[in-house]
């Protein structure tokens, strides 16, 4: 192997070991955009969200699920709100 080759390699191989983290940190900034109003009419508090998410960012595994979780229920709920749908609820039916 030369030393080009080895090169991109390490380089490709770091890139898709960083995606995990940068999809938390994005996440994170998300989180802390979205206006505290919105955060205010939803069940949801935003300092916790983003203490879960900044500690997901050390604890990778921790900060997956927690970004699974905040795109899955916490930002569709959140989107509903800003857009003045106030009569969210997050239990099916």
């Amino acid at each position: 192997m030369n030393d080009l080759q080895l090169i991109l390699t390490t380089a490709f191989w770091i890139c898709v070991a960083a995606l995990p983290l940068v999809v938390v940190a994005l996440t994170f900034l998300h989180a802390a955009k979205t206006p505290q109003w919105v955060w205010a009419f939803s069940d949801r508090t935003q300092v916790i969200w983003l203490a879960l998410l900044l500690i997901g960012i050390g604890l990778l595994p921790l900060g997956l699920g927690g970004t699974v979780w905040y795109w899955w229920k916490v930002r569709p709920q959140l989107a509903s709100i800003e857009r003045g749908d106030m009569g969210w609820s997050d239990v099916d039916p």
